[in-house]
């Protein structure tokens, strides 16, 4: 009996140690499981009306197709949000009003307009991106970088990726008498040419008087202020002066808060030699839909200098988590991906970043040099509230003179009076 007793305990033992063996590997399977079962919250990304109005065009069926096959590689889904941008309610707006409130309502990367980029904003409301990119992709974006980069006390730290570039040109629907692409303000007077151009600004300077004004002499604004050059601010005033005393532009010019108030007119009125100030998305999108014959030219300056305004789009991180960061990172890599990058930004008539993809992002009407050459010599916007009170007297002083108030040398001399009274 005590035999049998000991191989009786001997049995419950080993069948205690197989029932906990069990249960061990039953909780591990669990756990496992469990770790697999529960996914990775969405990346949340949120993408700009103007640019994709809706999810039905063929940009965003081609951002679908491109996102799956990221989603596939690193298991985990891609949501994305529509919003609106410069109003109540869009993008900035929303970043700025969530950040304290509700974080977790704000998205890991979005999309947005470079004057919205401001290095007050990014400082604020934006996670610096230095050191999350690959060097190829660093070394494919050139010089383009510092259109995502914003000053620090110690340099400049990279807080946007640059994705899609826009330009300042000048359209026109009858052939010119000038030398190539360039235009001087004689090139229009030569060619009798009516000229169209947003001059409504509701602070400070206009871009196109902008632009003519750095290409005749002016200097960008310094540590927040902008000086004025006496002789290129008379220079442009000039044109504009004889411009109205021929009849070739109008007052109404001053009530065009962008190219989309006169792209009807200047379509109706294809029969006369006129030149109009669009963007280069703006007649992309015209010679794919409604007229391939139209030219494209740099907006006239005194010189036929060939500047021109950049403007564009950046990336930018919102999620200050780091493992959303490193994952948001190689979420953008992959937005930046050649083929796409080049084919997303022909879908959306915008010219990519990356210098090497420009030949395959543009229509085979269109000449590719002319393009390369905008960017090159592109500057970057004035900022609506940036320049003192300078840029607000030289637009006032343009108004005048489009009003016929007052000549261009009494404008100056108007302009630069003020200046010093303050």
């Amino acid at each position: 009996m005590e035999h049998g007793g000991q191989a009786v305990l001997r049995l419950c033992a080993t069948v205690l140690i197989v029932i906990c063996l069990l249960a061990a590997r039953g909780i591990s399977a669990q756990e496992g499981a469990s770790d697999a079962d529960v996914a990775r919250p969405p990346l949340q990304v949120w993408l700009p009306a103007p640019l994709i109005s809706d999810e039905s065009g063929a940009a965003f069926q081609l951002l679908s197709e491109h996102t799956a096959a990221f989603s596939l590689g690193n298991d985990i889904d891609i949501e994305y949000r529509i919003k609106d941008v410069g109003k109540i309610g869009g993008i900035m707006s929303t970043i700025r009003a969530g950040k304290d409130v509700a974080p977790a309502a704000l998205p890991d990367v979005t999309l947005i307009r470079s004057r919205d980029f401001t290095p007050a904003q990014a400082r604020q409301y934006l996670q610096s991106m230095e050191t999350l990119f690959s060097s190829s992709l660093i070394n494919d974006l050139d010089d383009g970088l510092e259109f995502g980069q914003i000053p620090l006390e110690a340099g400049s730290a990279l807080y946007g990726l640059p994705f899609l570039y826009d330009v300042l040109l000048a359209v026109h629907s009858q052939p010119l008498e000038s030398a190539g692409f360039r235009l001087t303000f004689a090139d229009v007077f030569a060619n009798e040419t009516a000229f169209l151009f947003p001059a409504a600004r509701a602070n400070g300077l206009n871009q196109t008087f902008y632009l003519q004004y750095l290409s005749a002499g002016g200097l960008t604004p310094s540590d927040g202020l902008m000086s004025i050059n006496e002789e290129a601010l008379g220079t442009v005033l000039k044109f504009y002066e004889d411009l109205v005393q021929r009849g070739l532009v109008a007052p109404d010019v001053l009530t065009f808060q962008s190219p989309a108030a006169y792209q009807s007119e200047f379509f109706n009125r294809a029969d006369r030699s006129q030149l109009a100030v669009f963007s280069a998305s703006e007649y992309l999108a015209m010679i794919d839909q409604q007229d391939s014959s139209l030219m494209a030219a740099q907006i006239p300056t005194a010189s036929g200098g060939g500047q021109s305004i950049r403007d564009g789009w950046l990336w930018v991180m919102v999620t200050p988590d780091m493992s959303r960061q490193n994952l948001s990172a190689r979420y953008l890599e992959w937005m930046m991906e050649p083929d796409f990058h080049a084919s997303f930004a022909r879908a959306l008539y915008h010219l990519p970043t990356q210098p090497a993809l420009l030949d395959d992002s543009l229509p085979a009407a269109v000449d590719r040099q002319f393009f390369a050459g905008l960017l090159e010599d592109a500057t970057l916007p004035l900022p609506e509230n940036e320049g003192g009170t300078a840029p607000r007297l030289m637009q006032e002083a343009l108004i005048d003179v489009l009003h016929g108030d007052a000549s261009a040398a009494q404008a100056t001399r108007q302009v630069l009076s003020q200046l010093s009274e303050r």
